[in-house]
């Protein structure tokens, strides 16, 4: 009999329980939130899973991240393995009060359609310096440029942070 009246009112109206107290509906989304794009050089304040580290406890570490810059194309006599690519990079700033190693692949670099270009682990004399050490344990800001072996056909609009749940959202490369 309540079952019907919720459905004739549209679960509008709270409920009665057993003990007598009225139970209001839900309106909490059960969907997460979108993530929301930021602009080159917005930093973000976020939680790194330090799993990597000398402190691996799997604890999170607080961190700022920055995408700074994105470069296409950079070291065009240097061609990469994979045919049909090229190379891009991005420079990143990472701030840290306690060690924290950044995995592979901490960056991503993306479009709209969801393809991804791969983090180089080679490092050339012509890629922009100074490159980004993820192995670094030091505590402070440290900044420096990352590179991808980007296929020819990707143009890339987004990078983003994929050592965290917690970013806002990728960084947007405005063309």
């Amino acid at each position: 009999m309540l079952c019907a009246a919720a459905v004739l009112t549209g679960c509008q109206q709270g409920i009665t329980t057993e003990a007598g107290t009225t139970a209001q509906p839900s309106t909490r989304s059960t969907t997460p939130a979108e993530p929301q794009p930021v602009a080159l050089g917005e930093a973000q304040d976020i939680q790194v899973a330090n799993a990597f580290g000398p402190a691996s406890s799997g604890s999170a570490v607080p961190v700022r991240v920055t995408v700074l810059a994105v470069r296409d194309h950079v070291a065009p006599k240097v061609k990469p393995r994979s045919p049909a690519s090229h190379w891009t990079s991005a420079r990143v700033q990472v701030c840290r009060s306690v060690p924290v190693v950044l995995g592979y692949p901490a960056w991503v670099l993306g479009d709209d359609d969801g393809r991804t270009a791969q983090l180089s682990r080679a490092l050339h004399r012509q890629f922009p310096k100074p490159a980004f050490d993820n192995t670094s344990t030091a505590t402070g800001c440290q900044q420096g440029w990352v590179t991808f072996v980007t296929s020819d056909d990707l143009e890339p609009t987004k990078v983003t942070f994929e050592q965290t749940r917690d970013v806002r959202g990728p960084w947007l490369i405005l063309r």
